[in-house]
């Protein structure tokens, strides 16, 4: 009686192809993902940091956490979001650590008073006061007011709760109000 051997070589080859088809689809998931929310992280990226040198540099950290830990589905595109923008955001928090142990100087407020182009003046200013603010302030402002989330996507993307939310926001906003009236003021006199 001669023993059938075990069709091994056609299974692995099968579990080869499933593992190759599960590979090409994360990658087109990945890659759906990056070209709905790439702008964005960039924009957020670089409210946080203020620096558009290490913007990429995050960038490329936080996606490759997100695509290493990508899911197989989300329960919605809120749930997408919020988990992306979670670990940008956490990613960006690191490097301003890491920053604080080796300090760098950042623009300030009258340094942007020398642009001469009107635009860019103005998006010098926005970028500027934001740096001036306390990191928590910064990332709620960023998502709520430049992103467009609602409270509880904002809550949800940076894992606090939404009354918390509320109260960096307004916060954030105040600082910002006093920020640009006192630019203002400057530049009257």
């Amino acid at each position: 009686m001669s023993a059938q051997p075990w069709p091994s070589r056609k299974l692995d080859h099968v579990h080869e192809r499933l593992r190759a088809a599960e590979a090409i689809s994360k990658r087109r998931r990945f890659e759906d993902l990056l070209e709905r929310h790439e702008a964005r992280l960039r924009r957020v990226a670089y409210g946080v940091l203020g620096d558009a040198h290490r913007v990429d540099d995050v960038l490329q950290e936080a996606l490759l956490k997100a695509y290493r830990a990508l899911p197989a589905h989300f329960e919605s595109d809120r749930h997408e979001a919020a988990w992306l923008y979670r670990i940008v955001h956490r990613c960006c928090l690191n490097e301003l650590r890491t920053r604080r142990r080796r300090p760098e100087t950042l623009g300030s407020l009258e340094d942007v008073a020398q642009s001469t182009d009107e635009t860019t003046l103005a998006s010098m200013a926005v970028a500027a006061a934001l740096a001036e603010l306390p990191a928590d302030a910064r990332a709620v402002v960023l998502l709520v007011d430049l992103i467009g989330f609602d409270y509880d996507g904002a809550a949800s993307a940076l894992g606090i709760p939404r009354g918390t939310v509320a109260s960096r926001l307004s916060t954030g906003r105040s600082l910002l109000r006093a920020a640009f009236a006192s630019l203002e003021g400057g530049s009257d006199g």
